[in-house]
């Protein structure tokens, strides 16, 4: 028994080395990237889910006149990448340095601008990008980038003595970015322009007003199907 077990043993130890010496590896080429498919699944989803979310911000950018204020919206995403947007905010429009200085005793001109009151609007919602950065090598960070475009209105008042007010009808478009916290929070961060057709009662004419603002603040998702 002896005799046959050494032997018996040498041929077991040999067989895996052998069989793995006739295994001939699979070559599939170079693969183009057009061959190549991802399939991931998000870790904070929004398809199907509606958002609300509260920001506040400023319009630094006009001359005469500065803004502090607030937005709302609600949007309905349809899919991880395209949803509906409802808008709705409010603020007051403060003379800048320049104005205060034109109206003085130097100048003694009031120049005629229009103070931002409040703004609605409706726009549709791209969403291409869903990436992690990592920080610090200590904590990943779910986050999207989104592009918004759509129609807007402004309420918007003559900084004169008079206070005329005036309903000016535009366009909106802006970039923002969302920071996960959870699977029903975010921080969200945004640019956007209210670009407005004025009507101005003084000097009966049109003017073309750009109302650029950056803000930001916290969205809330629902549950989702």
């Amino acid at each position: 028994m002896p005799t046959l077990a050494l032997p018996l043993g040498l041929l077991l130890a040999h067989l895996p080395a052998a069989s793995a010496q006739e295994v001939t590896p699979l070559d599939l080429g170079l693969l183009r990237n057009s061959e190549v498919s991802v399939v991931q699944k998000l870790a904070y989803s929004k398809e199907k889910r509606s958002e609300i979310g509260v920001t506040v911000g400023v319009m630094p950018f006009d001359v005469y006149t500065w803004a502090p204020m607030a937005n709302g919206t609600f949007t309905l995403h349809r899919t991880e990448t395209f949803g509906f947007e409802g808008s709705l905010g409010g603020g007051y429009g403060l003379k800048t340095g320049t104005y205060r200085e034109l109206e003085g005793p130097a100048y003694g001109i009031a120049p005629e601008a229009y103070r931002f009151l409040g703004r609605a609007g409706l726009a549709v919602e791209w969403s291409p990008i869903y990436a992690k950065m990592n920080w610090k090598g200590s904590r990943i960070f779910h986050h999207d980038v989104y592009g918004v475009l759509g129609l807007n209105a402004s309420l918007e008042q003559s900084v004169l003595p008079d206070g005329s007010l005036a309903v000016a009808p535009g366009v909106t478009a802006g970039v923002g970015a969302r920071i996960f916290r959870g699977p029903h929070t975010a921080i969200r961060v945004e640019l956007r322009d209210d670009v407005i057709l004025e009507q101005r009662d003084l000097t009966s004419t049109m003017a073309v007003k750009q109302n650029v603002w950056v803000a930001a603040g916290l969205s809330w998702f629902s549950k989702g199907e």
